[in-house]
This record gives C-alpha cells, sequence and structure tokens, in this order.
C-alpha cells in the first residue's frame, strides 16, 4: 500500500521546507523501521512538493502515523503550507527497486 502525497508551500519557504524533511527523514531513519519508506521530492515550481510513502501493511502505517519524527513534522509544519497536503492511494505496477 502506498500514498502519494502532493502540497504546496508558502512562497518563500522553499528552503525552510528542504531543512524539515531532511530532519524528518534523518529521525526516521533512526528509527531503521522496515515497515515504512517515505521519499520526499521538490519540483520546478519551488512551492510544490510531492512524497510517495510505502507501507509493508497496516501496522507499518500506523507505526509511520504514530512515529516521534511525523509528529514533529506534521507539528512543526504550521506556517509552510498553503493548503493540507492532497493524498491518493497508489499501487505499484513496476520499478527498478529491490
Amino acid at each position: 500500500m502506498s500514498l502519494l502525497v502532493e502540497y504546496t508551500i508558502v512562497e518563500g519557504m522553499a528552503d525552510a521546507q528542504k531543512e524539515a524533511l531532511t530532519s524528518f527523514v534523518e529521525g526516521l531513519k533512526e528509527i531503521a523501521d522496515e515497515g515504512y519508506s517515505y521519499t520526499a521530492f521538490e519540483t520546478d515550481d519551488p512551492t510544490r512538493f510531492i512524497a510517495v510513502l510505502e507501507f509493508r501493511d497496516e501496522a507499518g502505517k500506523k507505526r509511520f502515523l504514530d512515529s516521534g519524527p511525523f509528529n514533529d513534522y506534521r507539528d512543526g509544519s504550521a506556517g509552510r503550507f498553503q493548503n493540507p497536503p492532497s493524498t491518493t492511494n497508489i499501487r505499484l505496477v513496476a520499478s527498478t527497486r529491490d
């Protein structure tokens, strides 16, 4: 199970968002939970970001949502986002990743 997350941040907040994402991912890496993965992307539009979340199962999704790094990131995002993120359920068809 996977999610595509798309969101727009307030103009001028791209560097703050990239720093927040780097800190967030470092926190997730410290947990070393193999039940989920999170990958963030910036786009050519400096206000638009995309993330892909992959969960091994519902338990992995719950651990991600309950994790300290996720809660810290979410709580710290106030003032950076123009609107709440939109999420789309996505399903893997093919990948070069193992």
